[in-house]
């Protein structure tokens, strides 16, 4: 695989057309506690991944997790949690605040902004 990109904002009004999300094997260098310092990088295949962790000269703090990221096969991120988020209308949103925060205004208020 190519490059993991750790900056999705780079993606934002690119055309993601051959993209697709796929689970994948990280390894990656821990560190004393046993923490996650360093992805070395990502594999289609767990066992090659995991042949390549035990290669490591210091395998001992090389680990492997499942990861799942968004790629065309050559560039991918990663999607750190799977899940449909709740999307607003933004318009429709911004209606309602206002009512909101005009209904907290005075009369006295709502009359000397012409409300």
């Amino acid at each position: 695989m190519g490059t993991v990109m750790e900056k999705p904002q780079d993606l934002v009004g690119v055309d993601l057309s051959g993209f697709k999300v796929v689970q994948m094997t990280e390894v990656y260098r821990v560190d004393d506690d046993g923490r996650k310092t360093l992805s070395l990088g990502f594999f289609r295949d767990t066992n090659v991944a995991t042949a390549f962790a035990g290669a490591q000269r210091d395998s001992d703090w090389h680990k492997t997790a499942s990861a799942f990221v968004l790629t065309d096969g050559k560039i991918g991120v990663v999607i750190d949690q799977i899940g449909f988020v709740k999307l607003f209308d933004d318009e429709r949103e911004a209606l309602r605040l206002r009512e909101v925060a005009v209904a907290k205004l005075s009369p006295a208020e709502r009359k000397l902004l012409g409300l």
